[in-house]
């Protein structure tokens, strides 16, 4: 036989504190700052690009008419001649302060606090009293006595 006492377990979870940042989503809309400055957007660009090829194409096919038809005219020109005669006069403007700023702005950014409350695990295991029982081996012996009953008197 043999006893167990009892025994009582006690387990803390800690949860503590929970904090979840959302950072800040800026915008940042630089469009009007490089346009102000002479920057355009890289389709804008494309397509003027484009244009100006075609337009290249067709002045270019209009010149090689020309000179072909100077060349055949009283007052026919070279082909040097025709290189080395300059161009007009080509104005530029060179304005380096932007007139714009770039338009910043943002949204979202908090922040997520949550408290949860120390968990507290009791497990109680009760006492108890273990026995195990081996069996054995009984023999009973019986011996039979002759006696009378009642007794004989002794005379």
């Amino acid at each position: 036989m043999r006893t167990i006492p009892p025994e009582i377990r006690v387990q803390s979870i800690r949860n503590g504190v929970e904090i979840n940042s959302h950072p800040l989503k800026i915008k940042i809309d630089n469009s009007d700052f490089f346009k102000s400055i002479g920057i355009r957007p890289v389709w804008s660009v494309l397509q003027d690009s484009a244009v100006k090829g075609n337009r290249a194409v067709l002045d270019y096919m209009a010149k090689q008419a020309h000179k072909k038809n100077a060349l055949l005219g009283p007052n026919a020109k070279t082909v040097a001649e025709i290189a080395n005669t300059k161009p007009g006069l080509i104005w530029s403007k060179i304005d380096f302060i932007p007139k714009e700023a770039p338009h910043i702005s943002w949204e979202d950014g908090y922040v997520d606090i949550n408290f949860k409350k120390d968990q507290r695990v009791v497990d109680i295991i009760p006492g108890r009293i273990e026995f195990r029982y081996i069996p054995y081996r009984v023999e009973i012996y019986a011996e039979k006595w002759i006696k009378e009953y009642p007794p004989e008197q002794a005379s």
